[in-house]
């Protein structure tokens, strides 16, 4: 992977804009951002097009090894086909201006580069047509798909923490981008990303944290259950994957999760800096199901809706006996826990599964919320007490 180069540069294209670009270390950049969503896509993708075009053909050749014949271009005529890009403008308008201005400045369509971004959805795709998916047959197979845990603790006196390990594509683990963003109305988010394709958590405008999970159980229900992925009804998952960082509120997330009924993909979100910690999820069947508490954990299967025919001790990496853990943990040192005594957690099994050649964990991170101030320590390899950490700050 060849690293961005460190530059700070005013952009011509707006009176307010301007941009800094660090790279913390050969897999995690940041782009610090003043401007529109429209302009931050059209940066994102002018210094980090060759990041990005790299990234997107590894996840085209990843597909073909997930599912023989299944391709980028198959993705992105059939986004075209069912208009998911047109489907995204009316749901989400700031979402679909970023993807605008990543559009326009790397010549790409925004469906192609919708079918990266929405990877869960090639993932179920390609999992309902007999390749590789969310299931998971007993033990670790690198090979397989990993799966994320995600635990926060509830605010005290204005502090908190969270923590989170993001599992995915082995295409993942290099190109990693955290867009550090203000916009025109001075609204301020850190969105992590792959590539300024996929986000996967990070801090909204209200300052709050967020852990991002994937629902691999509703995939599977709704494949049992011969539903459509890219159905005529269905809001791209994009929304759900975007919009969340322009809350203030933890009741916001939760209106912004029932303003629809029907969405591509299956997600929940672990939130904390606001009181107790909220855990939401989007159920197969429109359902929304969420809960504070003084802490969460969650991992990849419904808290709310048992699935047993589904969900067993084998099920997406060890699911259950990942959340098991989490809530182990917590129950025992949710407050007494050092920054240092999480991320040791997080760094051993059953949570973290090592990288695999196509599949593994891919960014370990803990949040520090203290009045405001979110401290990000992100950690790419084991998370040993040796390992170079990336440290990035909001507020």
């Amino acid at each position: 992977m060849k690293a961005l180069i460190f530059s700070t540069l005013v952009l011509a294209t707006s009176f307010s804009v301007n941009a800094e670009l660090i790279q913390h270390s050969e897999q995690i950049g940041e782009i610090k951002f003043t401007g529109s969503t429209y302009e931050l896509g059209q940066h994102v993708g002018e210094v980090a097009s060759e990041q990005i075009l790299a990234g997107m053909q590894r996840f085209d050749t990843t597909l073909g090894v997930m599912l023989p014949g299944l391709s980028l271009s198959k993705l992105e005529q059939s986004f075209t086909d069912n208009k998911v890009f047109s489907k995204l403008k009316l749901a989400s308008p700031d979402a679909a201006q970023y993807i605008a201005g990543l559009s326009a400045s790397l010549d790409i369509s925004p469906n192609r580069i919708l079918a990266v971004g929405m990877s869960d959805e090639a993932i179920l795709e390609s999992q309902r047509s007999g390749g590789m998916g969310f299931l998971q047959a007993e033990g670790h197979q690198p090979a397989a798909p990993a799966k994320c845990t995600s635990f926060a603790v509830k605010a005290k006196g204005g502090k908190a923490w969270a923590a989170s390990n993001f599992d995915y594509m082995g295409i993942n683990y290099q190109g990693l981008l955290m867009l550090n963003h203000t916009d025109t109305d001075g609204g301020h988010r850190i969105i992590q990303t792959w590539a300024g394709l996929i986000p996967y958590g990070g801090v909204s405008k209200g300052g709050q944290v967020f852990l991002m999970n994937t629902m691999a159980d509703e995939g599977t229900a709704r494949q049992n259950a011969k539903g459509e992925i890219l159905s005529e009804t269905a809001v791209p998952s994009y929304y759900l994957s975007w919009d969340v960082y322009n809350t203030k509120t933890t009741a916001e997330v939760v209106k912004l999760f029932k303003k629809y009924p029907e969405y591509t993909a299956f997600f929940t979100y672990t939130v904390a800096g606001e009181g107790q910690v909220l855990n939401i999820e989007n159920n197969y069947g429109g359902h929304v199901n969420f809960s504070y508490g003084d802490w969460q954990a969650h991992a990849n299967h419904s808290l709310y809706q048992p699935k047993p025919e589904i969900v067993n001790a084998s099920f997406a990496a060890k699911s259950v006996a990942r959340q098991d853990a989490a809530e182990n943990f917590m129950k025992k040192e949710a407050t007494t826990a050092s920054k240092a005594d999480v991320q040791n957690f997080m760094g051993h099994s059953v949570l973290w599964k090592g990288r695999g050649e196509l599949m593994g964990t891919v960014t370990s991170t803990f949040y520090e919320i203290d009045n405001g101030k979110v401290t990000l320590y992100f950690q790419t390899d084991h998370a040993g007490e040796n390992e170079k950490t990336v440290v990035i700050t909001y507020g």
